[in-house]
C-alpha cells in the first residue's frame, strides 16, 4: 500500500486492524516537515478514526455521542480509556481544531509532538483490542527529508541542460565551473539546514547540562524551548522510575519522604538479611519519580533491590493484580519469609495493599505481612508516615502533602522550590538564562513579560495559595508533573508575537493574571483556580473601584495607589488617561485590573479572603496540633451547628419532627466528645498531617460511638448553616455523610424515656415521659 518501506513506516503495526488510521498516519509522517498544519490535521483524522474502531469493537451507540470531545469524555468517564490516552487524544483534539481554522497556524513543534501522541494511543489501541504478538516499534522521531548531495545536484544539473541545451554544453568546462559552484552553495545550505533540524527537533538527554551553556545541536534554547519542556506534552513529562534525565534532576526537589527512604537504604546496604520496602499511596504522589531518582543516586543500593512500580500490572493476561502481587510477594510469605533474602520495593497504591492482605490467597498465607500492616496504623486515622518491623518498612505518601500547616495560613515549600528553580535569576537556571539571550535577541513576547510579573515573590505566593486552596476545596490530587504543566499553562500565550505588534488589550488578555483565571479548559487546576477568581467576589473595596474608573476622568490616582508591580504598570499604563472604554471594553479592563492587584497587593487581597476557608485551615491546623482548648471551641460550635441543621426546640432538644408541622416533637440530646484527634505537638509548622477534621462522639449510657470527616466541602456548607442558612433538600442529598451521623446521633438520645410536645400556635410544651413506675406521663412545662 505505502511506497515507503516496512520498516520505516512507524505506524504499520496497526495496518491490518485499523487500515484507514495507518494510511492517515502515513500522510501525516509525509507533510510534517513540508506543510505542518495539514500535518496536524491528518494526526487528528488518525485519532478520530482508531476512536470510531473503539467504539465499534465495544459496541456502543454513537448516536447521542457525535463530536470528537464527546467521544473522549465517554470513554474516559466510563473507564475506557486511562487518563494519559484520554490527554493523548485531548491533545491532537485540540491542535487539530487549530490548524483548521486558523490559517496561520503552521507549527513544526506541535506536528512532532502530535506524532508522538499518535504513537501512544496506537500502542495502547494495539495492546487493548488486538491479540497479536508482534514487537512494537520503538518510538523515533521523524526525520526532515535529506537535501541531495552534491553528486545528486551535478546530475540533476547535467540532465536538465543535456535535454534542453543539446550542442555540447553538457561537457564543457563552463558547465563543471557552474556545478563547482552548485556544490559550494549547497554545501552551505546543508549545514544551514542541519542546524535548523537540530533546533527544531526534540533535544536527546545528553545534550542537556545544568549549565547555562544549554543547547541544542550547537543552537540555545529560546525561553519557550524551555518552558515547553514543563508541559504534559514534552517528552520529559513522562514519568519512569527507571528513568531520571538530567532535565528532571534539575528540578528535582529534595522532600523529606525521600530523605527518610534514603535513611532506611543506607542502614540497609551492608545487610543480607530479606527486605520488603512498601511505598503506599495513590497516583500521582511522586513514587515512581522517586525510584527513578533513588536509581540515579543509589545505584550501588538499589541494584540489591528487586522494584516493581505498579502493583496494578499483570505479568501475564491469565492473572489478576492479586495474583500478581501473590507471586511478586511469594518470598515474604508465611512459608518462606524464614529463609528469604530477596530485597523488594513494592510501589502500591493504598487500596490494593488493602485488599491484597485481606484476600483468601490461594496458593499461600500472608498472615506476618498482615499482621505488620495492621499494627503500623496505616489505615487508621492516626498519622503514619513510616513504620519498620524487619523484614517489613513501609511509607506512606499520603500523609506527605505538597504543603505545610502552619497556624494562620497555609504555604508549600516545596512548590516554592520549584519556581525558585525555574525564575530565579541564577547561572545555573537554564530557564532564565534562555530568558536573557532572547532579550539581548530583542525577543520580546509575552511569555518574557510574563516570566517577568512571576519573578515577583508575592506574587508566586499568591499562586501558591491559590494551588493549595485547589486542593483543599476540591480535593485535587496536583503531582509535581501537573504543577510544573501549570506553570507552562500561565506563562505561554496564545500570541507569541512580539509585544510591540501586539494591541494593549491584546497584552492584557495574554497576560498570566487572565491566562491564570480565564483558562478553565486547560486543566484541572485552572478549572479549579477559575472557581477562586477574585473578580466574584463583591466587596466595598471592589464597590468603590467600580465607582471610581466611572467617575474619574484619570485613573493614573487609581494605579498609583493599587498597582505594587512594575510589570503590572507596564500593562495598565495605556489606560491611564483613556476614559472613553466602551462598556463591555471597561468591564474587561475592570477584571484584569482586579486580578492584577489581587495578585501584586497585600492589602487588597486580605479584604478579599474567604472566612469560611481561613477558619476551616485554622480548625485543622488546631486538630492536627491536638491543641485542646482551640478542639474544645470547636466542638462546642459544631454541636450547635447539629441543632440548627435539624432543629430545636429548646436548649438540649433537638427536633424529631418537621420544622413546619402543626406541633413540634423533640427528645432530650445529650452526647460526650470522642478524642480522635492528634496528640498534642511542638511543632509550629506541621508537615506530615490529616487532611480532614474528624469529629466524634459517644453515647454516655453506653459504649457506642460515632466519628465523622469533614472536608471542606462539608465545613463551608456547616459555615453556612451557623451563620443561620438553612439547609436545603439538596444540601442533605450533597452532605449524606453528615445526616447519616445525625442519624446515628438521634439514636444516642432518650426518646424512649422522655419527649418534648410544642404546639406553636399555643406556644405550649408539654412532657411526655416515664415515672418511676415505668408509666407514661403527661405533663405541662
Amino acid at each position: 500500500m505505502y511506497t515507503q518501506s516496512s520498516n520505516q513506516f512507524l505506524f504499520k503495526f496497526i495496518e491490518s486492524h485499523v487500515p484507514n488510521a495507518a494510511q492517515t498516519a502515513f500522510k501525516m509522517e509525509q507533510l510534517i516537515f513540508t506543510d505542518s498544519a495539514s500535518a496536524i490535521v491528518k494526526a487528528r483524522l488518525f485519532a478520530e478514526e482508531l476512536l470510531k474502531e473503539v467504539f465499534k469493537v465495544e459496541e456502543i451507540d454513537t448516536t447521542y455521542i457525535s463530536s470528537f470531545y464527546d467521544k473522549i469524555v465517554y470513554l474516559s468517564s466510563n473507564e475506557i480509556i486511562v487518563k494519559s490516552i484520554q490527554h493523548s487524544f485531548d491533545t491532537i483534539r485540540r491542535s487539530g481544531n487549530k490548524a483548521a481554522h486558523d490559517s496561520t497556524y503552521d507549527d513544526l513543534v506541535a506536528a512532532l509532538q502530535l506524532h508522538k501522541e499518535m504513537y501512544r494511543i496506537a500502542v495502547w489501541f494495539y495492546e487493548t483490542y488486538t491479540s497479536d504478538q508482534q514487537k512494537i516499534p520503538e518510538y523515533n522521531q521523524p526525520k526532515a527529508p535529506a537535501a541531495p548531495g552534491p553528486e545528486d545536484i551535478k546530475n540533476m544539473f547535467d540532465s536538465y541542460m543535456k535535454e534542453n541545451f543539446k550542442e555540447g554544453f553538457s561537457q564543457s568546462g563552463e558547465l563543471e565551473a557552474l556545478a563547482g559552484k552548485v556544490e559550494i552553495e549547497d554545501n552551505q545550505t546543508v549545514v544551514e539546514r542541519d542546524e535548523q533540524e537540530a533546533v527544531s527537533n526534540e533535544p536527546k538527554e545528553s545534550q542537556f547540562p545544568l549549565a547555562p551553556q544549554n543547547n541544542v545541536g550547537g543552537q540555545r534554547r529560546s525561553l519557550l524551548q524551555e518552558i515547553s519542556r514543563l508541559k504534559d506534552s514534552a517528552k520529559e513529562a513522562i514519568e519512569n522510575a527507571n528513568e531520571f534525565s538530567g532535565f528532571k534532576e534539575y528540578l528535582h526537589i529534595d522532600r523529606k519522604i525521600q530523605l527518610e527512604i534514603e535513611e532506611v537504604l543506607k542502614e540497609q546496604q551492608t545487610a543480607t538479611s530479606a527486605s520488603l520496602i512498601l511505598l503506599c499511596g495513590s497516583v500521582g504522589d511522586g513514587k515512581s519519580h522517586l525510584l527513578a531518582y533513588l536509581k540515579k543516586k543509589h545505584p550501588d543500593v538499589m541494584n540489591y533491590y528487586y522494584i516493581h512500580n505498579d502493583a496494578t500490572e499483570s505479568f501475564s493476561p491469565g492473572k489478576d493484580a492479586m495474583d500478581t502481587l501473590e507471586e511478586l510477594l511469594l518470598p515474604f510469605s508465611d512459608d518462606h519469609i524464614e529463609n528469604t533474602t530477596q530485597k523488594t520495593i513494592l510501589a502500591i497504591n493504598l487500596g490494593v495493599l488493602h485488599n491484597f492482605i485481606y484476600h483468601d490467597h490461594k496458593t499461600a498465607a500472608f498472615t506476618k505481612l498482615k499482621n505488620f500492616v495492621e499494627e503500623s496504623d496505616l489505615f487508621s486515622q492516626s498519622i503514619v508516615t513510616n513504620y519498620a518491623v524487619p523484614p517489613f518498612s513501609l511509607f506512606n505518601f499520603t500523609d506527605y502533602h505538597s504543603f505545610e500547616l502552619v497556624e494562620e495560613e497555609a504555604v508549600s515549600n516545596f512548590y516554592q522550590a520549584i519556581l525558585y528553580k525555574v525564575f530565579s535569576e541564577g547561572l545555573d537556571n537554564p530557564f532564565y538564562q534562555a530568558y536573557k539571550r532572547d532579550i539581548a535577541n530583542q525577543n520580546r513576547t509575552m511569555l518574557h513579560e510574563n516570566y517577568e510579573f512571576l519573578q515577583n515573590e508575592f506574587v508566586q505566593k499568591q499562586v501558591i495559595s491559590l494551588v493549595i486552596q485547589s486542593i483543599v476545596r476540591n480535593k485535587l490530587v496536583i503531582s509535581t508533573r501537573a504543577f510544573l504543566n501549570f506553570i507552562a499553562d500561565i506563562l505561554i500565550s496564545d500570541n507569541l508575537d512580539k509585544v510591540n505588534k501586539l494591541t494593549n488589550f491584546e497584552k492584557l488578555q495574554q497576560a498570566t493574571p487572565n491566562l491564570l483565571f480565564q483558562s478553565a479548559d486547560r486543566s484541572p487546576i485552572l478549572k479549579s483556580i477559575s472557581m477562586l477568581d477574585p473578580i466574584h467576589k463583591r466587596t466595598a473595596t471592589t464597590d468603590n473601584l467600580i465607582v471610581q474608573l466611572n467617575t474619574l476622568n484619570d485613573w493614573k490616582s487609581i494605579n498609583d495607589h493599587y498597582l505594587k508591580d512594575a510589570m503590572t504598570k507596564n500593562w495598565l499604563a495605556p489606560f491611564e488617561s483613556n476614559t472613553e472604554l466602551a462598556p463591555s471594553l471597561l468591564s474587561e479592563y475592570f477584571e484584569s485590573f482586579v486580578r492584577m492587584v489581587y495578585l501584586t497587593n497585600l492589602n487588597f487581597a486580605k479584604t478579599l479572603k474567604d472566612d469560611s476557608y481561613e477558619s476551616y485551615m485554622k480548625s485543622l491546623y488546631y486538630f492536627n496540633m491536638g491543641d485542646k482548648k482551640e478542639i474544645r471551641n470547636f466542638y462546642e460550635e459544631f454541636k450547635d451547628i447539629i441543632f440548627h441543621w435539624k432543629g430545636s426546640l429548646k436548649r438540649d432538644y433537638i427536633l424529631l419532627s418537621h420544622p413546619f408541622d402543626k406541633y413540634k416533637l423533640g427528645q432530650k440530646l445529650s452526647v460526650k466528645p470522642v478524642a480522635l484527634f492528634s496528640t498534642e505537638q511542638n511543632e509550629s509548622v506541621l508537615e506530615n498531617f490529616k487532611s480532614t477534621i474528624t469529629v466524634g462522639y459517644k453515647n454516655e449510657n453506653s459504649s457506642e460511638q460515632v466519628s465523622l470527616d469533614i472536608d471542606y466541602p462539608l465545613y463551608e456548607l456547616l459555615w453556612k448553616v451557623s451563620k443561620g442558612y438553612r439547609p436545603t433538600k439538596g444540601d442533605e442529598d450533597e452532605a449524606i455523610k453528615f445526616t447519616e451521623f445525625i442519624d446515628k446521633i438521634m439514636q444516642f438520645g432518650n426518646k424512649k424515656e422522655e419527649l418534648l410536645i410544642n404546639f406553636p400556635s399555643e406556644n405550649k410544651f408539654y412532657k411526655i415521659k416515664r415515672d418511676d413506675f415505668d408509666s407514661l406521663v403527661f405533663e405541662r412545662e
